[in-house]
């Protein structure tokens, strides 16, 4: 996977270091908080004039200079490959809800697999694939937060970091209903939260027949 962009504070600045990531948070979850991230570093490194100051803001906010370096990379790759294959490339809108909906649809896409959803409103969150429960990650800005998503996305699982996913988001379970692929969801082990799904699938059937009727 790629490298963290978030530095293990030195021991006793670790409430500075949160503190620091907090200005950062975004409502909709962690991958929108890495995006407020990256544009704040590339703010940071417009300034001409100040060469080292993409190092220093960085060490400021206790996050990691190469990862960032490397996101502006691939980001700046990608940007060339969706032009030599002429595919529109539109102004950011970032923070709209078209926008939002937009790149939760992109993750619901890739990381269906990665769904959990908190089984007891406290931070419990069972993985649908295989059934395994798991904490935030201290990373995640929902961490000690008094909003805890029931549904997310995360991009990872990790066992050694004390059974933790890192980097979610909010999704509703209708938005995942719509997007998942109906092999997956039939795939998937019985339990509480594949219930509360297939009654959101349920619903939505008769919503798309309709519409389906109507064209």
């Amino acid at each position: 996977s790629a490298p963290s962009c978030f530095l293990h504070a030195p021991p006793g600045t670790e409430e500075i270091a949160r503190s620091r990531w907090r200005r950062f948070s975004h409502p909709a979850g962690d991958h929108f908080t890495l995006i407020n991230i990256f544009n704040a570093f590339k703010a940071a490194t417009a300034n001409p004039t100040h060469p080292g100051n993409s190092e220093k803001w960085c060490c400021d906010y206790f996050l990691s200079c190469s990862a960032l370096s490397m996101a502006e990379m691939i980001r700046a790759e990608l940007v060339e490959i969706m032009k030599r294959i002429e595919l529109p490339i539109s102004e950011p809108d970032f923070g709209s809800e078209g926008n939002l909906l937009s790149i939760k649809k992109a993750l619901l896409s890739g990381y269906f697999m990665h769904i959990a959803r908190d089984v007891d409103g406290s931070g419990n969150y069972l993985m649908l694939t295989h059934k395994q429960v798991a904490q935030l990650h201290p990373f995640s800005s929902y961490y000690n937060s008094r909003r805890i998503p029931e549904w997310v996305l995360f991009h990872e699982f990790s066992i050694s970091e004390g059974n933790s996913i890192r980097v979610v988001s909010e999704i509703s379970p209708h938005l995942f209903a719509e997007l998942v692929p109906q092999y997956y969801f039939s795939n998937l082990p019985p339990s509480e939260s594949k219930d509360i799904l297939q009654e959101v699938i349920n619903h939505l059937a008769p919503v798309s027949a309709t519409k389906e009727e109507q064209k």
